[in-house]
């Protein structure tokens, strides 16, 4: 059997004792080769040991896993984050579509991160990459990554006009034209894209506000976008809307 080369960081030694206890149990593809207890520790591990993958702590003293990555601009290992859940962590990570599992440790979730691990190794999946592009660009250059049927799509934000609700799916309507079909619902983006020019206009829509053309008072209101689709807008968001468009 493959065998995963693995790092586990963590400044808890209980936090490091229950992941590799789980990890040993229920995870055989996975070879523990090192562990860190701090930033820094970890810094020298992952370079000496240039492992396949690495299980990182968010919330470390002395600095935090994503202060680890910045040493690795092109790194050449796979990241699960492992954190007690802390919103803006989170948020950061699901833009990229990365793996992360909460504390306490669900084994379920775990090994379901570890299957998608092995799954995905051998494709070109740059996913890394562009989470850490993403923390040092501005909103306007930031990607998002929207796993179709068939592949994930790294896109830029801004070039996402609007999203539509269709049942438990999202589609992505972009400015070239182009419609992807994403597998989660409108709500689980929204709260991802809120914080970049997004706003809700109805409860089956939301908005790039850098796309809207204008705002159309008849017909109770609704908004023009640069692809000149309209958007409907209901009356209890009207005000709100507007207060964001002028």
């Amino acid at each position: 059997m493959y065998k995963v080369r693995t790092v586990l960081v963590d400044d808890e030694q209980n936090g490091r004792e229950n992941l590799r206890g789980a990890l040993q149990q229920y995870c055989p593809e996975i070879e523990i080769i090192a562990e860190a207890d701090s930033a820094m520790a970890a810094i020298d591990i992952i370079r000496k040991e240039n492992p396949d993958l690495v299980f990182l702590d968010i919330e470390m003293p002395g600095g935090n896993g994503f202060k680890v990555l910045e040493f690795f601009r092109d790194p050449k290992f796979s990241v699960i984050f492992v954190t007690a859940y802390d919103h803006y962590a989170i948020q950061a990570i699901r833009f990229t579509a990365l793996d992360y599992i909460l504390k306490p440790i669900d084994i379920f979730l775990l090994k379901d991160a570890v299957k998608r691990y092995i799954h995905n190794k051998s494709k070109e999946d740059n996913r890394l990459k562009i989470f850490l592009s993403n923390n040092t660009l501005s909103t306007e250059s930031k990607r998002i990554a929207l796993p179709t049927a068939d592949k994930i799509n790294y896109i830029e934000i801004s070039r996402i006009i609007k999203c539509q609700a269709e049942s438990s799916y999202t589609r992505f309507f972009l400015d070239s034209g182009e419609v992807l079909l994403v597998s989660k619902s409108l709500v689980e983006y929204e709260e991802i894209i809120s914080d970049s020019g997004f706003i809700r206009t109805h409860k089956s829509f939301v908005v790039n506000t850098k796309h809207i053309q204008s705002f159309v008072k008849k017909d109770g209101g609704y908004l023009i976008m640069s692809d000149h689709s309209t958007v409907p807008v209901s009356r209890r968001k009207k005000e709100f809307v507007l207060s964001q468009i002028y």
